[in-house]
């Protein structure tokens, strides 16, 4: 088993992930992409990263010119 898989085995279960289209696990997170609907904007997507240190990611891509693209939390 990766390192990877590994990582991502101790935050999610393989039964938690195997449902979720676009699950990407790198060497300390997973990420998942995600959407939302905004009534002025529109359909936007984006992209959530959880971190093996509990630290959460959003990268936003709902516009080009979005200067509030990502944020950590």
């Amino acid at each position: 088993m990766s390192k990877e898989r590994e990582m991502a085995v101790a935050l999610f279960k393989d039964e938690d992930l195997k449902n979720i289209a676009g699950v990407v696990i790198g060497e300390d997170y997973v990420q998942v992409t995600c959407g939302c609907t905004s009534r002025k904007y529109g359909d936007a997507i984006g992209k959530l990263r959880i971190f093996d240190s509990g630290d959460l990611e959003i990268r936003c891509l709902c516009l080009r010119d979005c200067q509030r693209g990502q944020s950590s939390f």
